[in-house]
């Protein structure tokens, strides 16, 4: 429905107005209903994940609302997972059974490195990470800018697939939420190498060029989006 709405949004020729009022007006009544809903999904994906991962852990912005204040980062509309399983695995078909579903997909060479889905109408990004040598890895496919719908600018050649790269890490159980979650060890490092050094200090003006970890790279993928 998302997608549909954005395409539909674009064929009026007013998608980018329409964005810009969406990040203004929206996005705060998003962050207060994933504020409001966070429980419910946690609780879902903590069953999911202990049954059916290898290992996860908070990732990205969820990770780094924890180690700021302990919970979601102020006016973050989704939620952030790291994962290790198989090459080519997806928990898509485990998550459909709750009401679960696939937004998009993007998958490199053959094996899926990241997915989006949807709980009700809050959304959380799954990145499947996979280990090479000392290190784990994990493919993003990014647009160049957003003044259109991703399917569109992904259809038009407007992105680039990236490379996003941690040193091996264990992780452990914190409380998040009144629920034990899984966290890299080495928070400090695992933070430093994706957002730099003052990664605690908000930046309003951070964006995903900033990544300090990310590279652009030319590999074989495909983005997949579902309605």
């Amino acid at each position: 429905m998302k997608n549909r709405i954005k395409t539909l949004l674009f064929n009026l020729g007013i998608y980018d107005g329409a964005r810009k009022v969406i990040k203004n007006v929206y996005y705060p009544y998003k962050y207060y209903r994933v504020k409001k809903s966070v429980k419910p999904i946690l609780k879902v994906l903590k069953e999911v994940f202990d049954r059916d991962c290898q290992d996860y852990w908070l990732d990205y912005g969820t990770l780094l609302g924890y180690v700021r204040n302990g919970q979601i980062i102020r006016n973050d509309i989704d939620l952030d997972f790291g994962v290790m399983v198989a090459d080519g695995s997806s928990l898509q078909d485990v998550l459909k059974d709750y009401n679960i579903y696939l937004t998009q997909r993007t998958i490199v060479e053959g094996t899926i490195t990241l997915e989006q889905y949807l709980y009700k109408d809050i959304g959380f990004d799954i990145f499947y990470y996979r280990k090479e040598g000392d290190k784990i890895v994990t493919n993003i496919w990014f647009p160049t800018e957003y003044t259109l719908p991703q399917k569109v600018l992904y259809e038009r050649g407007m992105g680039n697939l990236s490379e996003t790269t941690f040193s091996m890490f264990e992780t452990e159980d914190i409380e998040f939420y009144s629920m034990k979650f899984r966290v890299p060890v080495d928070r400090d490092l695992y933070l430093k190498e994706h957002f730099g050094d003052d990664y605690i200090i908000p930046n309003s003006n951070w964006s995903y060029k900033d990544e300090k970890n990310r590279v652009d790279i030319k590999k074989e993928f495909e983005v997949e989006f579902y309605e």
